[in-house]
């Protein structure tokens, strides 16, 4: 994806939303290069993970999927970008507005790093 934003302004408009972020260097940083998020398309998908998770008995799961799913609603365009987080105890996806200025929705996650690689 060719952008002149940096990792760490990515990285930076996600704090603003998840004050508790530690800094910079402490995350891995992915941005993906694909334009196929299509705002529909996501609310369809998490629909069905969040079924799951109903019927899995994942209640916390559930709840973080609709308030994504509400979040992905309110936004009032199609498209979407991707960053991913990975700390040594966290991993998170955001979803970006399209131009990359505000998050729109996200899903995280306490994780242990070592098993994650």
């Amino acid at each position: 994806m060719e952008t002149e934003k940096s990792k760490k302004e990515f990285f930076n408009i996600i704090k603003e939303r998840r004050c508790f972020l530690d800094h910079f260097e402490n995350y891995k940083v992915k941005i993906s290069d694909s334009d196929n998020f299509e705002k529909e398309n996501l609310i369809g998908i998490y629909k069905i993970r969040q079924y799951s998770a109903v019927r899995t008995g994942n209640n916390k799961l559930s709840q973080e999927i609709g308030a994504l799913i509400l979040d992905l609603e309110k936004y009032q365009e199609n498209k979407l970008k991707l960053v991913s987080l990975l700390g040594k105890k966290y991993y998170g996806i955001f979803y970006l507005s399209e131009n990359l200025d505000k998050v729109i929705g996200y899903l995280e996650q306490e994780i242990d790093e070592d098993k994650f690689n």
